[in-house]
């Protein structure tokens, strides 16, 4: 064999490896560039989402208030909220009143229970994210006791309700309920009832979780609890 042919056959064999390695690299390069673009293009939409949330189960809000800020218009209804912005699968729908400033309102599972159906940490993520709290408690009656010590009748202790969290509201002290009406004074066979408004800046006492020291039930009488919406803002 000519000693030159062969050099130059090796020379052409390692040039056609080089350009093919070359080309392979490119491919590779371009393979990665659309997984890179891809993944930017799936973090901008992310971004824009929690940015622009939209409210619904798909894409909440953390709360009604981030609503406000969104770039369309929006009005007093239901929509979803995630206040813990983890996985959109523990979304929660709830009221929001824009009218009042971007209330966050939560509806009690039945008018008669003080129960919320919402998760502790959801509803802890939500107490943080708000600045105060109302939740309003409405005491239905029939020929009951009055309600305050000034006005229970015999030994009854007057009512007090617990909050969230743990926290104690009653007649005479800093936690002290406002009373917006109370016809239960009067008994003359009819259903009357006394409503109690519960509005706090420590957003972690409130929802009201139970109402303690219900007076004891003679012939003749009866009493049911009724709760509103409990709002967050």
């Amino acid at each position: 064999m000519d000693i030159n042919a062969a050099i130059q056959a090796l020379i052409e064999s390692n040039s056609a490896q080089q350009m093919e390695s070359y080309q392979n690299t490119e491919v590779t390069l371009i393979n990665h560039s659309s997984e890179i673009f891809k993944t930017l293009t799936y973090l901008s939409s992310l971004l824009s989402s929690i940015k622009n949330p939209l409210g619904t189960r798909e894409n909440p809000a953390r709360i009604c208030k981030d609503l406000l800020s969104c770039q369309y218009k929006v009005s007093d209804g239901k929509y979803w909220i995630d206040p813990n912005l983890g996985c959109s699968s523990d979304a929660f729908e709830v009221f929001c009143n824009f009218s009042a400033g971007g209330q966050t309102c939560l509806s009690p599972v039945s008018v008669t229970k003080l129960e919320f159906g919402v998760g502790k940490v959801q509803m802890n993520f939500l107490q943080l994210l708000s600045a105060e709290a109302t939740h309003v408690i409405t005491i239905h009656c029939l020929n009951t006791p009055r309600w305050t010590s000034t006005q229970a009748d015999g030994p009854e202790w007057p009512i007090s309700f617990k909050g969230w969290n743990g926290q104690i509201f009653e007649e005479n002290t800093l936690l002290e309920p406002q009373v917006l009406s109370d016809d239960c004074t009067i008994r003359d066979g009819s259903w009357h009832k006394a409503k109690f408004l519960f509005h706090t800046q420590n957003p972690n006492q409130l929802p009201v979780t139970e109402v303690q020291n219900l007076p004891h039930l003679r012939t003749g009488q009866k009493h049911s609890i009724e709760s509103s919406a409990v709002c967050f803002l």
